[in-house]
């Protein structure tokens, strides 16, 4: 790279990933993640310093539901569900899944995910995909009638799914949105909500883990406040930091009405008891609502490795920085209430912030395509103006980053 001059900005983080880069061994995901972060980041942070393109593309196979991940290795992978093809089929389907092939620029054959087909529902019931630390693609998916959650994960070559496997157990009462999936080295986490539904105020978030890449799960332990209650149809997120904590944002149900966004962070002592403690909560993610408001959030890694989170109150969206607790920020600039719906957000290399959502939604409308891009120093970018893309019925949108630095919109 001799004679490659670099944006302040990206020396400084390529620098900082550097000093954190550790040789690249299988089952050191951290060191791998740095190693893999420094050589794309010289590749993004090369370009003339514009912001990024954004291209749109529909789901493959005209699907819905797109959850997009990058793994420690730099890879990307899509998971979405595909509805069937005659009319007496049209509700019922499968999960599919496929990784991004940079070399050719386009996504891999999607190999099937779900053994049987089930009913798909609402952005509140989608299914969520994790990379674990062996290179192991884990998924768990809502059915109903009845409720429950289905776990699968693939082989380390990502070719096939194991079958997948009911979650049972006590704590599965009163489910009535999707569980969430995290890992960590050779931890494997699901989160869900769960409790009387008549009772949102008394309700409670669920985990569930694994201590040996799903190979195994714990008894489920209940490890939020019980005086907080939570929303019953509205879906969490969850994700590990760099040490080995859990974040999980949900918005609670306070007294039936307090449907704040709360964010729950996890630990284990050295007995490997669990402990949990909450962020403040700001005053912008507070809600006095008596109705469930039917919300999702999407929580993401920036390049230097603070954890946002994307979420709706008050009908708008709002994005934070869990990291550092900072003040919440309105991403649209619209003085009115337009019923900003279903977040996903991405970050590039150099540090640029992809957020999109749908517009105007209702249960059942996925609503107007709609994006938003700051640059590194949390300044809007001016975008073209966006035709009225219609996000599919019962759907949603995903984000992802192409290795040069440039996002796509999927939806």
């Amino acid at each position: 790279m001799k004679g490659l001059k670099l944006p302040i900005l990206c020396r400084n983080v390529v620098n900082s990933q550097l000093s954190k880069t550790q040789s690249p061994v299988r089952g050191n995901t951290r060191g791998i993640f740095a190693f893999v972060l420094v050589l794309t980041m010289l590749a993004a942070c090369s370009r003339d310093g514009s912001a990024p393109a954004i291209e749109i593309q529909r789901v493959p196979d005209n699907g819905i539901h797109p959850r997009i991940v990058m793994d420690e290795w730099g890879d990307t992978h899509l998971l979405y569900f595909r509805a069937g093809m005659s009319e007496t089929e049209t509700y019922l389907g499968h999960l599919f899944y496929t990784r991004y092939d940079h070399s050719s620029d386009e996504w891999l054959p999607a190999v099937q995910v779900s053994s049987e087909p089930f009913n798909y529902k609402d952005p509140i019931y989608r299914a969520n995909i994790a990379v674990g630390g062996e290179g192991r693609v884990h998924i768990v998916w809502y059915v109903d009638r009845p409720a429950r959650f289905l776990y699968a994960r693939s082989d380390i070559n990502k070719r096939v799914f194991e079958t997948p496997v009911l979650i049972q157990g006590p704590q599965l009462d009163g489910v009535d949105a999707g569980a969430d999936i995290a890992t960590y080295n050779n931890r494997v986490a699901l989160v869900w909500g769960a409790g009387d539904l008549m009772r949102e105020d008394q309700r409670s978030i669920v985990m569930l883990e694994s201590p040996d890449f799903g190979d195994s799960f714990d008894d489920a332990v209940l490890i939020s406040d019980a005086a907080l209650g939570v929303c019953a149809c509205c879906a969490l997120s969850a994700e590990f930091n760099q040490s080995g904590e859990l974040f999980v944002s949900y918005r609670s149900a306070v007294n039936n009405t307090g449907r704040h966004m709360q964010t729950l962070v996890v630990t284990q002592n050295a007995h490997g008891d669990v402990q949990s403690s909450y962020l403040p909560v700001h005053g912008l993610s507070e809600w006095d609502i008596a109705s469930c408001p039917v919300s999702t959030n999407d929580m993401v890694r920036d390049v230097s490795g603070d954890y946002w989170l994307a979420y709706e109150s008050q009908n708008q969206l709002l994005t934070m920085n869990l990291t550092d607790i900072t003040e919440p920020q309105r991403i649209s600039d619209q003085a009115t209430a337009t019923r900003e719906k279903h977040p996903a957000m991405a970050f590039n290399l150099a540090g640029y912030q992809l957020i999109a959502w749908g517009e105007g939604g209702g249960f059942f409308s996925g609503g107007l395509l709609r994006r938003a891009m700051f640059d590194p120093e949390g300044n809007k970018v001016e975008l073209p103006d966006l035709h009225d893309t219609e996000i599919p019925d019962r759907s949603f949108v995903a984000v992802m980053v192409k290795p040069d630095g440039d996002f796509v919109l999927m939806y």
